[in-house]
């Protein structure tokens, strides 16, 4: 009988709130965990998978978190065969083969979305991942900028698609209508998902908003997820354009809540002007809510021809479309259903069916 691959996930920058490289990593330590011939162990502060052996990493902050995976992961690679870094981190001494995940590179490709600390750290981040046998990206758009910017062999990297978080689907009437009591808002608002950061464009929901207003449609806007440096930026912008009474800040919410937030939504605004996959966009389309999403990559790679695409930094644009979802239902009810057949293209079992290829190539 064959003996198992034996692997060590790095799941040690995990958050306590996940998002975005997070809900990748649970999600993919979920569906290994059922693959038979796989033994996986995850290294994280305090995160326990099912199916799966645990190794405790510090909680002490990204520069606390990278001494340990360059002195101490070394140690714990000595009983495995292949090592995966869910977020680009690469120990420089292994002696197993080694696959990290890159992402995105936004760091190199819109700088000012983030302060200079975080900048340089990411990019020092990504220069480790240089050091892996493979590199996984989630996205044909992400795999030309890790050879732009990295200069990394094309040949090494490989594709794997992400998807939406197992199970999520559409919420019924009565799970809507409680969370949308808690958030003091009332269903068929929009909902923008994102941290508010430069680049993730939420002023653009927050200008559409106030063009819908101005024509006599009032709409009320869900901004979700977690506080950024723009976010007292979106407050005074919506109280400029006087809108702010239609605009509700509800944070991070939690995963429970997930399904009825999208749920309840007219629509999901996705103005972001680079992503290397986009979570939100192919979770609302799991939920049957149509998604409203700048025409960039690498949406259009992902969402092909579920979502309805609008030009960058386009309010107007925005407006209009949101405009024709709520007057025609049938329209609305078209672009459910375009979403749902998109959705359909994407599992966290295939993407680790296709993360455990990639681990036998490097293990060989």
């Amino acid at each position: 009988m064959t003996s198992p691959l034996r692997v060590l996930l790095n799941a040690s920058a995990v958050p306590r709130q996940p998002a975005g490289a997070g809900i990748y990593t649970l999600e993919l330590a979920r569906a290994l965990a059922q693959w038979r011939d796989v033994e996986v162990t995850v290294a994280a502060p305090g995160i326990e998978v099912e199916g799966t052996r645990r190794v405790l990493s510090p909680r002490n902050g990204p520069l606390v978190r990278s001494l340990w995976e360059q002195t101490r992961m070394p140690r714990l690679l000595r009983e495995v065969d292949v090592y995966h870094g869910a977020h680009f981190s690469v120990p420089l001494r292994a002696g197993v083969g080694r696959v990290a995940t890159v992402h995105d590179l936004t760091f190199y490709r819109l700088p000012r979305r983030y302060a200079a600390h975080r900048r340089w750290y990411y990019r020092g981040l990504a220069q480790l991942s240089r050091r892996a046998d493979r590199v996984i990206v989630p996205s044909g758009v992400v795999a030309s900028d890790v050879v732009r910017f990295l200069g990394y062999p094309p040949e090494r990297i490989r594709v794997v698609p992400e998807a939406a978080r197992s199970g999520l689907c559409r919420a019924g009437e009565p799970e809507v209508a409680a969370l949308c009591s808690r958030l003091g808002v009332e269903p068929g608002y929009l909902l923008c998902l994102g941290t508010a950061e430069p680049g993730k464009r939420a002023v653009d929901a927050i200008r559409a908003i106030a063009l819908l207003r101005t024509s006599g449609e009032p709409h009320q806007l869900v901004l979700a997820g977690n506080e950024g440096r723009l976010s007292d930026v979106l407050r005074r912008e919506a109280a400029r354009l006087g809108v702010e009474h239609n605009v509700r800040f509800v944070g991070y919410v939690a995963e429970t809540d997930l399904a009825a937030l999208y749920t309840g939504a007219l629509a999901l605004v996705f103005p972001s002007l680079y992503e290397g996959f986009g979570l939100p966009p192919l979770e609302a389309l799991a939920c049957g809510t149509p998604v409203i999403a700048t025409k960039r990559p690498a949406m259009t790679e992902v969402l092909a021809d579920g979502a309805l695409f609008v030009p960058a930094h386009d309010p107007k644009a925005i407006a209009a479309q949101v405009a024709r979802l709520a007057a025609d239902a049938a329209w609305r009810e078209e672009w459910s259903q375009r979403g749902k057949d998109v959705h359909q293209h994407y599992s966290w079992t295939r993407a680790a069916e296709e993360t455990v290829e990639v681990y036998r190539e490097v293990a060989r």
